[in-house]
C-alpha cells in the first residue's frame, strides 16, 4: 500500500511520544528516509524491536552518553542502552574528532545516513563500521559467526557519493521482510540449518546468510568484526545480542572515521560515471524527493496497533 509521507511519520512520532522517547522526530525522519532512499531492511520494520526493547526496559528512552576514553582526536563513548539513532544523530551534527566509536547502543539505522551527514557538512569523507548479532555462516557451514558487517562510505565530490551495504549477500532485514510479505530471497543467498541453499525465509532465518566473495568475504568481515570490537570494547560475533531480538540489552559497537582532504580529487567521479548509469549513492537521491513511500499492509497495521497500544502486549 501506499502511504503519504506526513501520516506515517505522525503515527510513528505519536507511537514514540506515547513511551516518552527523547526527540521522536529524529527517529520516523530516519526510518521514513531509509525508506525512500531504498533501505527498507533498515526502515519502518525496525519501529516493532525498537518499540519492544523500549516497552520491555532494555533499551532507554533517553540518551545517556559516557565518555569511556580521549586519546589524541579519537573518543570512544558508552551509550548504556540509549536508542542508536539519537546517538549518532547528535554525535554527527557537528563532529570534531576524526574518530568516533560507540559500544551499548540500540540498532543505529542505516549507516549511510551519518556518513552522508559527515561528508555533506564537513566536505570531508568518512567511513562508517558497526556489528551485529551474529547471522553469516563460514561457507560450508551451519553456524551464524558474525553480523552482515554493516559499512558505508561517503565521498564529497560535487554529488556526495555514498556506500551503504552489508558484506552479506543479502541484509537479514530484507530475509525478514520477505518473510513478513510471505515471498521468496534470491537463490544462492543464504543456507538453512542443515547449511543447504535455501530461498525460504523462514528456513534462512534458522540457518544463516553467506557473505559475499565466499571465504575471502567470510575473512574480511571477522577482520572488521574484530577491528570493531578492538576500538569500540563491544562484544564480538556470538557475544552480540539485543540489536534484532530487543529482548535483551545491546552490546554491539560501531565506529566513524572522518578522513582529512588530502589531494580532494574528485575527477575519478567522471571517469567511473562512463562506465555505470549511477555512482552509488545517485539512485536513492532521485528515490528521495517522492512524497509516499511503499509498505506491506501487515507492517502497517502493526505500527498502528504500536501507537494505539501503550505497553504493547508482546508475545513470550
Amino acid at each position: 500500500m501506499k502511504v503519504k509521507i506526513a501520516d506515517i511519520e505522525s503515527i510513528v512520532i505519536s507511537s514514540l511520544e506515547k513511551r516518552g522517547v527523547e526527540n521522536p522526530s529524529i527517529i520516523a525522519k530516519h526510518f521514513i528516509e531509509a525508506e525512500l532512499r531504498g533501505h527498507s531492511s533498515h526502515g519502518l520494520q525496525r519501529l516493532i524491536p525498537l518499540i519492544k526493547g523500549i516497552d520491555l526496559g532494555t533499551i532507554r528512552k533517553d540518551v545517556s552518553l559516557t565518555e569511556v576514553k580521549r586519546e589524541n582526536n579519537a573518543v570512544l563513548y558508552d551509550a548504556n542502552h540509549s536508542i542508536g539513532i539519537l546517538v549518532w544523530h547528535y554525535l554527527t551534527e557537528s563532529p570534531k574528532e576524526d574518530l568516533i566509536a560507540v559500544r551499548n547502543s540500540s540498532h543505529i539505522g542505516f549507516l549511510g545516513y551519518y556518513t552522508r551527514r559527515v561528508a555533506s557538512r564537513l566536505r570531508r569523507p568518512a567511513i562508517m563500521i558497526g556489528n551485529a548479532e551474529p547471522a553469516v555462516v563460514k561457507p560450508g557451514t551451519p553456524r551464524k559467526v558474525v553480523s552482515t558487517t554493516p559499512i558505508s562510505i561517503a565521498v564529497p565530490c560535487e554529488r556526495t557519493v555514498v556506500l551503504d551495504m552489508a558484506l552479506s549477500s543479502i541484509a537479514r532485514g530484507k530475509i525478514i521482510e520477505a518473510k513478513r510479505r510471505g515471498g521468496k530471497i534470491p537463490y544462492g543467498v543464504a543456507v538453512n540449518d542443515k547449511g543447504e541453499i535455501t530461498t525460504d525465509p523462514e528456513e534462512a532465518l534458522k540457518g544463516g546468510i553467506l557473505p559475499i566473495g565466499g571465504e575471502r568475504g567470510f575473512y574480511l568481515m571477522i577482520t572488521l568484526e574484530l577491528l570493531t570490537s578492538y576500538l569500540t570494547g563491544s562484544a564480538i560475533a556470538v557475544e552480540v545480542q539485543g540489536v534484532l531480538n530487543t529482548e535483551k540489552s545491546p552490546n554491539k559497537g560501531e565506529f566513524l572515521l572522518i578522513l582529512p582532504n588530502l589531494a580532494s580529487d574528485c575527477h575519478g567521479a567522471s571517469v567511473l560515471k562512463s562506465f555505470t548509469e549511477f555512482l552509488p549513492g545517485e539512485h536513492s537521491d532521485i528515490l528521495a524527493e517522492r512524497d509516499v513511500i511503499e509498505i506491506d499492509d501487515e507492517l502497517y497495521k502493526t505500527i498502528e496497533r504500536l501507537e494505539r497500544e501503550v505497553p504493547f502486549k508482546w508475545d513470550k
